[in-house]
């Protein structure tokens, strides 16, 4: 990774702790808007992209939630908690992640064989 990747991640870690502390204190709601990606790259003095990875870590952590329309959104308290019961968009993705993987998985095998195949030949 290079020196401005690594300097990237940091403003991305930056701009989302110092949102998750306003989260944290209470200066923002659960349920409320956060600022658009615009706006947070302007107070931050970074690139819309850099804001919005921030944004993206925020919503791994839990913290917020994207609405592909509206922007992010601050999650309830509950909606973070370890052990929650996972939502169906999460489980339905889960799903098709792990048919991913077994379709790869069996096109690495055929894959295998049939170097062996070419190998013997």
């Amino acid at each position: 990774m290079t020196s401005t990747a690594d300097a990237s991640r940091r403003v991305n870690e930056q701009i989302a702790d110092a949102l998750q502390r306003d989260i944290d204190s209470g200066k923002l709601k659960a349920g409320e808007k956060l600022p658009a990606v615009r706006t947070i790259a302007s107070n931050f003095g970074v690139a819309a992209g850099t804001a919005t990875k921030a944004l993206q870590l925020l919503a791994q952590r839990g913290v917020v939630r994207p609405d592909s329309t509206r922007g992010y959104f601050v999650s309830s308290r509950t909606e973070g908690l370890e052990g929650a019961e996972p939502s169906p968009e999460f489980t339905a993705i889960m799903q098709e992640i792990e048919a991913i993987r077994a379709h790869l998985s069996r096109l690495d095998d055929r894959l295998q064989q049939l170097e062996e195949t070419q190998r013997s030949a």
